[in-house]
């Protein structure tokens, strides 16, 4: 499968050293070799880097890497195709973008959705894959969701349309296989837990410093206390903290508690 990174910030900041821990494992030290993908949020617009090469080996990637690129939200992905024959394109490239109303969305997904293409309850409408993966087609669906209940306008009330414009969408794709992903426009940031994600909150304690990070990885990048997040939850992020969820859109449709704050301390980012 692959791995999802991504993080939101209350100031521009940059994922320097993130990025440094997650590059080795796109075809070095894990078998995603595939392709990767960094989305860097400047406002409403996105700087997308993408290539269908192993971020291992990219100098690409090791310059963003260097670059001390500040962002208030970062998307990341490293691929490994499943299936295979979905493979090395542009087009298959996580993560993918679409312009609605005037911003940048942005999705990224770890997991597998058999038979999304020929489900009738899947149709779509105004948006439409450019390429072959099943993480498309969902991005697309999903955003066909949001915008019919108006949850695509920015505003502070935005979060509490999200998660229920979102929440059976996401519960019959999950039904499918594995629907871990990450849904950002800059300003909000979606985190769907399907089956593992890991959450590290950083807060700035020196006098003045008001800066607050939540960074999510697939799998913890250091030996900090990165908390898992419940399996089957949806959550939105801003501005480094976490502003609804955690919701459950486990099949069952069981409540799963509340989930256990994650660690927070003052670090470098």
């Amino acid at each position: 499968m692959c791995e999802l990174f991504a993080m939101s910030a209350r100031h521009p900041t940059d994922v320097n050293h993130s990025l440094e821990l997650f590059q080795p494992r796109g075809g070095e030290t894990g078998p995603h070799a595939d392709g990767w993908g960094v989305a860097y949020f400047a406002g409403r617009a996105a700087a997308l880097f993408k290539e269908c090469a192993p971020a291992a080996g990219s100098r690409c990637f090791s310059v963003l890497a260097e670059r001390r690129l500040a962002s208030t939200q970062v998307i990341a992905h490293i691929r490994r195709a499943n299936p295979p024959e979905f493979g090395l394109a542009w087009a298959n490239t996580h993560p993918f973008e679409r312009e609605v109303r005037g911003r940048s969305w942005v999705f990224a997904h770890n997991g597998k959705l058999p038979g999304i293409h020929k489900d009738h309850r899947f149709a779509l409408n105004r948006f439409f894959p450019l390429g072959d993966t099943d993480s498309e087609y969902a991005f697309c669906y999903l955003l066909d969701r949001i915008i019919d209940v108006g949850a695509d306008r920015v505003d502070d009330a935005q979060p509490a349309r999200l998660l229920p414009s979102l929440r059976d969408a996401v519960r019959s794709l999950s039904s499918l296989g594995e629907f871990n992903f990450l849904l950002g426009n800059g300003r909000f940031l979606v985190v769907h837990a399907h089956t593992r994600l890991s959450l590290l909150q950083r807060v700035c304690t020196e006098q003045g410093c008001a800066q607050r990070v939540s960074l999510i990885a697939t799998q913890p990048l250091t030996d900090e206390l990165w908390k898992p997040l419940l399996p089957g939850t949806l959550h939105v992020f801003a501005d480094g903290d976490r502003v609804a969820g955690p919701e459950s859109v486990s099949p069952n449709g069981l409540l799963m508690g509340d989930l256990e704050e994650a660690s927070t301390d003052s670090f470098a980012f």
